[in-house]
């Protein structure tokens, strides 16, 4: 958890991800993290590119069937427009044939409703998972005005609905706000309002194109500073090497929100990586203080101290967060290794069994 910021992930760490999202019913962030293993995996790798393809139609078909249900639910209540995006998003998801077959239906009786799906204003909420899950791009993206491909939600179609064949690509605006959902507390909704010029940026990173991103993101400072515009560009200057320089944006961005536990997270990780541990646990603790990600601050504080040798601190920690329910498993996981080797077998199996059962 401490160490992923800056570390270079392969495939089969976003496979792993994506079977757990896909565990949790997470179906939206299991095929995010599926599709960019997929991405990652080499070609060779034929018994992972089975899986991982697997894990891609498990969570389409499923993201299919929740619009379905959604579509089946707008057109009831009359709305069009929802009905229209849902159906075609469940089309556009689901490999299941009788999923696409009710997809297809549901779309027949929205054309019957003669009526054409109006723009939505520009300045649209971000998507939900359920409205707006990432699609597998299939080629070039066509606009037809629904209301979950924002992108080019200022156009309103020029024909009839019965007109207009299903597009069955990814609208960027959908892909963005689906990469930001999993952010902590009030960042998904931060980062969304950043406008069309950042969510490019972003995407850029995410493809892996640092270079294009970085004079975007610097000519957006021009005009103020800004925790997440500084906090992306302190990952692209860690990327290139730039180590101080990135430390030095992420403390600008601290200065400026000194509520954005991602800035906090990242700097941290900067200093741990620098052998600067004492510098870390203080960040951390001050974190804590702050009440910003303070479940995630508690385990980190664990791994703090196990990197340092610090066994029976590490200990501690990790049993003080086996009281926060978003860590305790994951606390409990690092534990039971601990206890194990000192020959607390009950603790051992009371652990097993209160935090880790069904674990693979």
């Amino acid at each position: 958890m401490l160490f992923g910021l800056f570390k270079k992930k392969d495939h089969r760490y976003y496979q792993t991800q994506g079977a757990k999202y896909l565990a949790s019913e997470r179906f939206a962030d299991a095929r995010v993290d599926f599709l960019e293993a997929l991405r990652l995996c080499p070609a060779d790798a034929a018994t992972d590119q089975e899986e991982i393809r697997k894990g891609l139609t498990l969570s389409g078909n499923r993201l299919g069937e929740l619009n379905l249900q959604e579509g089946e639910h707008s057109l009831n209540q009359g709305e069009l427009q929802k009905a229209f995006d849902h159906f075609t998003l469940a089309a556009e998801l689901a490999a299941d044939q009788g999923i696409l077959a009710k997809a297809k239906a549901g779309l027949a009786r929205v054309q019957q409703g003669n009526a054409v799906p109006s723009a939505p204003p520009a300045a649209a909420a971000a998507p939900s998972a359920a409205a707006a899950p990432v699609k597998e791009v299939a080629g070039p993206y066509k606009p037809h005005g629904g209301g979950s491909c924002t992108s080019c939600g200022t156009h309103a179609p020029k024909k009839p609905l019965e007109a207009e064949p299903v597009s069955f690509g990814l609208a960027e605006e959908d892909q963005f706000h689906l990469m930001v959902a999993p952010l902590p507390g009030d960042l998904p909704a931060r980062y969304g309002a950043m406008g069309p010029k950042f969510a490019q940026a972003y995407l850029m990173i995410h493809d892996g194109n640092d270079a294009k991103a970085l004079p975007v993101l610097q000519e957006m400072l021009l005009s103020g500073e800004n925790d997440i515009v500084l906090y992306e560009v302190a990952l692209i200057m860690f990327r290139a090497g730039r180590i101080h320089e990135s430390e030095a944006l992420l403390n600008r961005a601290l200065s400026v929100n000194s509520q954005n536990g991602m800035v906090y997270m990242a700097l941290v990780q900067l200093m741990a990586g620098g052998g600067r541990y004492a510098e870390a646990i203080a960040l951390v603790e001050r974190m804590q203080q702050e009440n910003v990600m303070a479940d995630q601050a508690q385990f980190m504080l664990g791994e703090l101290y196990e990197t340092t040798g610090d066994e029976a601190k590490a200990v501690e920690m990790w049993s003080k967060a086996l009281e926060m329910p978003s860590v305790a498993r994951s606390a409990a996981e690092k534990l039971v290794p601990i206890l194990g080797s000192q020959g607390r077998t009950e603790d051992v199996k009371y652990l097993a069994k209160k935090y880790l059962k069904g674990c693979c």
